[in-house]
């Protein structure tokens, strides 16, 4: 078919109301794919369905629990490793843990303060023993990490259920 100017304005307007290809070729009398190939080669005339979609998509709701919430168990890593109770800083030599047993929003003090003391990695950079090492950034993939921390605490279950 020969496409005149008001065939093409005629097939834009039912168009842009958001009549389907097939009804659209129908009401001009074209077939569907005649139809298409003149929206191709005219984009400007027929725009993409859905272009400028402002509309939200909608999001699954939570399923609803009766009660309340369990709470979280949140255990806390020991600061210290196991069988070292810290060293002053005066103390502290270069080959062992460097990690301090103080908070984080506490100040430094120097007669107060201490550091872990554990035999050092010699191999790694980082100033601490392996088990400060682990807590502060792990080796591994974080299930990996996430296991040695539920090591840990099952075993500070064990020495306080004994």
């Amino acid at each position: 078919m020969k496409w005149t100017a008001e065939n093409k304005a005629e097939a834009a307007r039912l168009w842009a109301t958001g009549m389907n290809g097939a009804e659209v070729a129908e009401a001009v009398g074209v077939e569907p794919r005649e139809l298409y190939g003149l929206a191709r080669r005219n984009p400007a005339l027929f725009r993409p369905r859905g272009h400028g979609r402002t509309r939200a998509r909608k999001t699954a709701e939570p399923p609803h629990v009766e009660g309340p919430a369990p709470r979280p168990f949140k255990a806390k890593f020991p600061d210290k490793a196991p069988g070292y109770n810290g060293v002053p800083h005066g103390r502290l030599t270069s080959c062992q843990c460097e990690f301090p047993l103080w908070g984080h929003h506490e100040e430094f003090d120097v007669a107060t303060s201490l550091f872990c003391g554990a035999p050092r990695i010699h191999e790694g950079r980082r100033p601490y023993c392996t088990f400060h090492a682990i807590a502060t950034a792990g080796t591994g993939t974080p299930g990996e990490r996430r296991a040695v921390r539920d090591a840990i605490i099952a075993n500070e279950r064990q020495a306080v259920a004994a």
